[in-house]
């Protein structure tokens, strides 16, 4: 079973289990998910990942601790705390950001990542090299919680199409978040080329741990 951090703090049960959903109904893997304490708006800075870090290293460490749970992701693309997690849960740990990366270094030669901070997660850049094109974000999309207010996706279209009229091949998300809104559909029918899809890439990621 694939544990999940969210570094999204949340008390509704649809939203913590969200990403799991996914992952179940298109990759029949089995998920529990948890999440950080105190914060409800997630990691959308250096500020808020500093103190996402440690809480991120105690729930790796503690969901290793039991016996269902043979690898463990945490779904941020900043992939905060993934040294430190695989230190401390002693089980395979890895992180959206960089599962993205790869999964997008396969299908294109000019990645365009897409996302909500100010910055380009340096994980996700470092892993696509000579393949990364360009970082695009929307000013008036900044935290996962502003990926449900009304013309989110438009705005996040308008990048990839920038993107694409500038060269890019690929669209690469930075946001789990951009899973919760079905963006990638959307934005594939929009721009005609592939987007990759964080929740997607973890999937793949741990099916592959799944059957070795």
């Amino acid at each position: 079973m694939l544990g999940i951090i969210r570094v999204l703090t949340t008390e509704d049960q649809a939203v913590l289990g969200k990403h799991g959903k996914i992952m179940e109904e298109d990759f029949h893997i089995q998920s529990v998910s948890r999440c950080i304490e105190e914060q409800p708006q997630g990691i959308y800075n250096d500020e808020s990942e500093k103190a996402a870090v440690p809480k991120i290293v105690q729930l790796a460490e503690e969901m290793a601790a039991e016996d269902s749970i043979d690898a463990i992701t945490i779904s941020c693309a900043a992939d905060p705390a993934l040294e430190e997690a695989r230190q401390a849960a002693g089980i395979p740990v890895f992180g959206a950001g960089t599962c993205g990366a790869y999964a997008a270094s396969m299908l294109g030669s000019n990645v365009a990542i897409i996302g909500i901070t100010e910055e380009v997660p340096k994980r996700m850049k470092a892993v696509l090299g000579n393949r990364f094109h360009s970082y695009l974000f929307s000013s008036t999309v900044r935290k996962t919680t502003d990926l449900s207010r009304s013309g989110a996706k438009e705005e996040m279209l308008k990048k990839a199409e920038e993107a694409v009229e500038h060269g890019a091949d690929v669209i690469l998300f930075a946001c789990t978040g951009f899973s919760t809104i079905q963006l990638k559909e959307y934005l594939q029918a929009k721009t005609g080329v592939p987007a990759v899809d964080l929740v997607e890439a973890q999937a793949i990621a741990y099916y592959l741990i799944r059957k070795s």
